[in-house]
């Protein structure tokens, strides 16, 4: 059993707004909730949103969005992705912002979306796009899903925005306040930051979402993948890590490591067949 829920978007650093929604699972511990977020970048010039959410989440993306925006335009998409979560909104977006452009490493999204060919702009890793006050990087994804995964950066806020990377679910707390006779949220628990969630996130918690969505981490040892991610960290001085499927991620150092033991904890269980 699964249901969706949406919240209102957050600014939660300046200029970066979280938006979509999230799942529900139920699990044999309990309920969990599965982000599937995208995040809206503003500059002085113009603005950017990074993945597309899920299609149906787009009434309340479309809703957050304006918000956001506050009357402005939406200039560019970069899809990490074309998979649905990440850019199954095309379309819409596309329609409902006739000048935005599809930026990223795009090289086969005309098969997926034929009819906006015309609006897709090559971006590969290295390519930058200036924002007015802030430049927004595209990066190679050191954590991938599909071929042509890219990440991103943005250089005014120091955000890193990581697609499927740093994923993980976290758990639907009882709340006796709430007039209800199963687990629920408290309006505003789906858009807390790591640091602000009652209690950490676990390594399980960490490795139930890699597990699944990453398939190939049961057969690769990632460590060196992670000392590159932890150099790059330290030389842009990364203030938030942005996943598609996790909470904001505001307490980086720590996250990187639980990400780590996550990593090798789904390693290790692939390597013994379980």
């Amino acid at each position: 059993m699964s249901r969706d829920r949406t919240e209102p978007g957050r600014e939660f650093a300046p200029g970066v707004h979280w938006l979509g929604g999230c799942q529900e699972a139920r699990t044999s511990s309990g309920p969990v909730h599965y982000h599937i977020s995208c995040y809206l970048v503003v500059g002085s010039e113009r603005t950017l949103l990074v993945d597309s959410g899920d299609p149906r989440h787009w009434p309340a993306i479309a809703e957050q969005l304006d918000e956001a925006l506050g009357g402005r335009q939406l200039d560019y998409v970069l899809p990490t992705h074309p998979e649905i979560p990440h850019a199954g909104n095309l379309p819409a977006l596309l329609d409902r912002f006739p000048q935005a452009r599809v930026v990223g490493d795009v090289r086969d999204y005309h098969i997926h979306f034929p009819e906006l060919a015309d609006r897709l702009d090559p971006l590969p890793p290295g390519g930058s796009i200036s924002l007015g006050d802030r430049q927004f990087e595209v990066l190679p994804s050191r954590i991938y899903d599909l071929h042509n995964t890219v990440w991103g950066l943005d250089r005014g806020a120091r955000v890193m925005f990581v697609s499927d990377g740093f994923g993980y679910v976290h758990e639907v707390p009882h709340d006796s306040e709430l007039d209800v006779d199963e687990p629920a949220h408290r309006p505003g628990d789906c858009r807390r930051t790591s640091s602000e969630m009652p209690v950490p996130t676990t390594v399980e918690q960490a490795a139930y979402g890699i597990g699944r969505a990453l398939y190939w981490t049961r057969f690769v040892d990632v460590t060196t993948i992670f000392e590159e991610i932890e150099r790059f960290l330290d030389e842009e001085s990364v203030e938030f890590i942005a996943p598609a499927h996790g909470n904001v991620i505001s307490d980086v150092d720590t996250m990187l490591r639980t990400s780590l033991m996550a990593h090798r904890q789904v390693y290790e269980a692939g390597r013994s067949g379980g």
